[in-house]
């Protein structure tokens, strides 16, 4: 334990995603004992929440997601471009049914927000890209809360709040419910298959593959916690972008709304985790973003991603 405790993991992540400070303004982090509800708007741009330059800073992240800083060095000393590579990760599929671009913002504000590295990168558990890897949205590890933590992410982008909270934690509870299944093995053998090559020793790299072995000391000393990603639609956002004089206003206005819409969430995620008695025994840490048309977003994602508009084969 003492290795794992002695490496610097916000180290791991320090600068990587700046860019975020300019895209999202974060509102009200309530935390209470196990559960964490962080909610954050899109900055405004005028009188409107705009999605595009979002879309475009995503985009560029995704050969950070992909591959980890060693396979990207790689890359560049041999001249190729990782976001060509990075691209084959996010198919041509529908992105109204691909979870993929959850995944994507899910690890984005939980290495940023949370300082815990992913510690899985994704491409060498994909064989078909047309196939999602089942099991969690991520593979993080770190200092959460204080103690050491395996951090398995769930993103969720859903039409209502309430759609999204129970989606995720259905999947979540998967984890735990159904332990003799072995899903949570299963994670955990992901999790020791890909590590990630940005540690700075062999070491670290054999503590952090106990870390994820079910039996060790290493396991048995780490707190489990599962970041939640909830993207949801609002129609409250279009009725201030219509009522607003200006950016400032606007800004007040949803930071008025989602002072109560907050502690109604809050409320929401606590009735709802009476449900699933195991998931109160972890860590559960939402993010949780309201947007106008959560279509129109992955929508536009998948543009930035493959430079065309999405368009189905269905006849």
């Amino acid at each position: 334990m003492d290795k794992l405790k002695a490496i610097n993991w916000p180290s791991l992540v320090a600068g990587k995603h700046s860019w975020i400070d300019d895209h999202f303004k974060v509102h009200s982090v309530l935390d209470d004992k196990k559960t964490v509800c962080r909610f954050f708007s899109l900055d405004f741009s005028g009188t409107q929440q705009e999605i595009l330059s979002l879309t475009e800073s995503l985009s560029e992240s995704i050969e950070h997601y992909v591959f980890d800083e060693k396979q990207l060095a790689s890359f560049h000393k041999e001249g190729k471009v990782p976001f060509q590579k990075a691209m084959k990760f996010f198919g041509k599929t529908n992105p109204d049914m691909d979870g993929k671009y959850g995944e994507l913002l899910l690890y984005l504000l939980t290495e940023k927000f949370l300082q815990t590295p992913l510690v899985s990168h994704k491409l060498s558990l994909i064989t078909n890209t047309n196939d999602q890897v089942k099991g969690g949205d991520g593979i993080f590890f770190g200092d959460y809360k204080g103690e050491l933590a395996i951090l398995i992410g769930e993103s969720k982008i859903h039409q209502g709040a309430a759609g999204a909270m129970e989606d995720a934690l259905e999947s979540l509870d998967r984890f735990y419910d159904n332990y003799s299944s072995g899903q949570l093995g299963h994670e955990m053998f992901i999790a020791r298959s890909n590590i990630s090559e940005n540690f700075s020793s062999l070491d670290d790299a054999e503590s952090l593959y106990q870390a994820f072995t079910p039996g060790t000391k290493q396991y048995k000393g780490c707190v489990k916690a599962h970041p939640v990603l909830l993207v949801f639609e609002s129609s409250k956002i279009s009725t201030i972008e219509e009522k607003a004089k200006n950016k400032d206003e606007a800004e007040q206005m949803f930071s008025d709304w989602l002072t109560g819409r907050s502690k109604e969430i809050q409320k929401l995620l606590g009735d709802k985790l009476n449900k699933y008695s195991e998931l109160k025994k972890v860590y559960i840490d939402v993010f949780l973003i309201p947007l106008t048309n959560v279509s129109k977003f992955k929508h536009a994602l998948y543009r930035e991603i493959h430079g065309i508009d999405y368009v189905s084969n269905e006849k």
